[in-house]
């Protein structure tokens, strides 16, 4: 399969990268710093910024899918929402339906399950408006989406002992590694089986 990947240089991007490679993907990912990822014969960095139109395009030009795993700051510009918008207009107009989004889980329609979201978003607002905003535009799109709400992420190994499911509750013990995030993301692209769904995951 062929990978347009966005938020490449964050510590999810990274892993999903290098578990795509593992995987036999070729893979195209956007960086405003491409030395930071580390070449690969079946890996093409375009230098850019997930705002500008141009470099979007050409990652995703020839793509058979589009992932996501732009994150915000605290401090920083509503990257995730910018940068989809973007996104979504390239893939309109140029690319693959198929996308794949890491988002937050306590947006949108999981926002009051729990005393673990109102936590979240006393400690994180800004991030999860973001993110809410973001999944906003990708619902309303014509887009094939799955948007994957992770907790808590970890950097520990690949276990492949996690849960996923558009009703899991997660709560303040709920985590999950990245290894297996990026494990799930090339799994739902391969299977097609949360498609317009939002889906949450934890071990």
């Amino acid at each position: 399969m062929r990978l347009a990947i966005f938020g490449a240089t964050g510590r999810s991007g990274r892993i999903l990268i290098e578990h795509a490679l593992q995987l036999g993907h070729q893979v195209t990912a956007l960086a405003r710093t491409p030395e930071r990822i580390p070449p690969h014969e079946r890996l093409h960095v375009v230098a850019g910024d997930v705002r500008d139109r141009a470099p979007v395009s050409r990652t995703i030009q020839g793509a058979d899918a589009v992932v996501s795993a732009l994150g915000r700051r605290r401090r920083g510009p509503a990257i995730c929402t910018e940068g989809m918008r973007t996104i979504l207009s390239a893939m309109a107009a140029d690319g693959p339906r198929r996308l794949v989004a890491l988002s937050n889980y306590g947006v949108a329609e999981t926002r009051r399950r729990s005393p673990y979201v109102a936590v979240s978003w006393l400690l994180e607002r800004p991030v999860l408006r973001d993110k809410e905003r973001m999944e906003a535009l990708i619902r309303a799109s014509d887009t094939d989406w799955t948007l994957i709400r992770p907790p808590i992420l970890t950097n520990g190994p690949r276990t492949d002992r996690y849960r996923t499911g558009a009703e899991l509750r997660l709560t303040f013990t709920s985590k999950v590694s990245r290894a297996d995030l990026a494990a799930f993301v090339l799994s739902e692209l391969r299977a097609g089986e949360h498609l317009r769904q939002g889906v949450a995951i934890t071990t």
